[in-house]
This record gives C-alpha cells, structure tokens and sequence, in this order.
C-alpha cells in the first residue's frame, strides 16, 4: 500500500475543504455562497454612483433555510464581519457589517426550493 505525500495529502485535504462552498463577487465584494446554490436567472445589478456602490444576487437551491443561516453565521464572522440585525421564522433575514460595507442576505422558498438573496451596499466602491 503506498502512502500520498505531504503535498498530495495537503492538495486532497483542500479540496474536500472547499467542496462547500465557493466565492462569488456581489457589489465588488467577495463573499461566500453554498455550493448546494446556484446563481439564479435574473440578472446580478450593480450600481455606483459618488462613491456609494451597491450589488445584488440572486442563488436558488435545494438547502435547509436554517443550514443557510448556520453557513452564514459561521462564514461571515470568520471574514470579519459583524452581526448587526438576525430575524427568522419561515425564512430569515440577517445584516453583516464591515469597513463601511453592509451585507443583507435574505433566505425564503418557493415552489422550486430555498432562494437566497445577497444585498450589498456602503461606501468606498
């Protein structure tokens, strides 16, 4: 039985890693989305006008409303950025703040699944 080596292993180990989830650019900035969620049809807006820039997009899938918001609550924090509002019932609403950027990521369903919508607004765009 041969071993992998300590790069093949690190390779591997960063792929299962990152099978989760992927980065996608809302507003100019990064952000983490579910992989279990695709970008949907409508077309992502993007706005800047006198240095306020704002973005929105839109993912749908087949992922639990409350493993959404646990991905969320666990992603963003470990970015740097801060709670600011967290409301839930059927779907949820949650708002993350960083260097003058305000996230809002809005989770519901619909006939077809869980749709989640990522808002960013602030200044410095």
């Amino acid at each position: 039985m041969r071993l992998l080596s300590q790069p093949a292993y690190l390779l591997i180990l960063f792929l299962f890693a990152c099978a989760g989830s992927r980065d996608e650019t809302v507003g100019g900035v990064t952000l983490p989305v579910p992989s279990a969620m695709k970008k949907g049809a409508e077309q992502p807006v993007e706005i800047s006008f006198l240095g306020f820039g704002a973005g929105r997009a839109t993912f749908h899938g087949n992922m639990d409303s409350a493993k959404l918001v646990e991905f969320y609550k666990k992603e963003l924090p470990a970015r740097g950025w801060q709670e600011s509002m967290n409301l839930a019932s059927a779907g949820a609403l949650l708002a993350y703040s960083k260097e003058g950027k305000t996230i809002m990521i809005g989770i519901s369903k619909d006939d077809k699944g869980s749709v989640l919508s990522l808002t960013v607004g602030g200044v410095g765009k």
